[in-house]
């Protein structure tokens, strides 16, 4: 085993390092994407929160359930640098009971 550095690892684990935490360049559309998905975190906190104050119910924790399925299916997407059909992201917005925001194409 070396104790010298060896240059070229070094130089491979800078890149590797520069891609991992470099801010990708997101588009209008996923702009809107990931604002719609901070939409539904937001309102899944306001759930959550009515709930954990006592109003648990099945339908609450359908609509929790919904809305989970809704950002998992959205962040998933976007963190696989995946393009998202508007059409497909509508149906799915419309199946949760949730908006779409009225500048997403589609």
């Amino acid at each position: 085993m070396d104790a010298i550095p060896n240059g070229s690892a070094e130089q491979k684990f800078q890149e590797l390092l520069a891609k991992l935490t470099a801010t990708p360049a997101w588009t209008e559309k996923q702009q809107l994407e990931l604002e719609m998905a901070r939409d539904i975190s937001t309102e899944m906190l306001r759930l959550a929160e009515a709930m954990r104050d006592g109003s648990v119910d099945l339908e609450s924790s359908l609509t929790l359930l919904k809305y989970a399925k809704v950002l998992d299916f959205v962040m998933t997407t976007l963190a696989s640098r995946r393009d998202i059909k508007p059409q497909t992201l509508r149906v799915i917005f419309k199946l949760a009971g949730l908006k779409v925001d009225e500048a997403y194409p589609g």
